[in-house]
């Protein structure tokens, strides 16, 4: 039998730091402008220091609009393996089997964040801190780049229902599968 964890965050104390020098905050959520609840296939690939990789996946359930933000995983037999959630002026990431104060959930919402936020508030808020910030639009289609002084650090993708993400400077990356559960 697992206990649950339980952490919260208020954004701003805790800056999510895309390179080793500037950080951003999280968007409020009045920023998302197409809402989304959805079922969604996650998979991602973290690359350790040693070169070893360690991976997950799972099923989602995924509620975004203009007053939440929230990401649910199930584990084989639809049971909630964690819960993260961000309204209003928090962040609460909730699991029963993850040691959520070692996971830093503001850093997977911002992520979540360049996968479906539009793009002009994305944009913003990175060149505030220095960043650079492009698309590239076909159709519904994209690709998102995130740089520091000409160097990429993270590349989003959108391909139908397929999105990739990749963080190059912290070396990890996810698959999303939008709709698929």
């Amino acid at each position: 039998m697992a206990g649950c964890h339980k952490s919260l965050v208020k954004p701003g104390s805790t800056p999510v730091f895309y390179s080793d020098s500037r950080s951003v905050g999280l968007l409020p959520t009045s920023a998302m402008k197409v809402p989304m609840d959805m079922p969604q296939h996650l998979e991602g690939t973290f690359i350790k220091e040693d070169g070893s990789e360690t991976s997950f996946d799972g099923d989602t359930w995924v509620r975004a609009n203009d007053s939440i933000l929230t990401v649910i995983l199930f584990g084989g037999f639809g049971t909630t393996l964690a819960e993260l959630t961000y309204v209003g002026d928090s962040v609460s990431f909730e699991s029963s089997v993850m040691d959520v104060n070692k996971m830093k959930a503001e850093y997977v919402l911002a992520d979540l964040q360049v996968c479906f936020y539009p793009f002009e508030s994305l944009k913003e808020n990175f060149e505030q801190s220095g960043f650079e910030f492009a698309e590239e639009l076909n159709g519904e289609d994209f690709v998102r780049t995130l740089s520091e002084n000409g160097k990429t650090i993270l590349k989003v993708e959108k391909k139908g229902s397929e999105i990739n993400l990749v963080n190059e400077l912290r070396r990890y990356k996810y698959h999303i599968t939008l709709g698929s559960n």
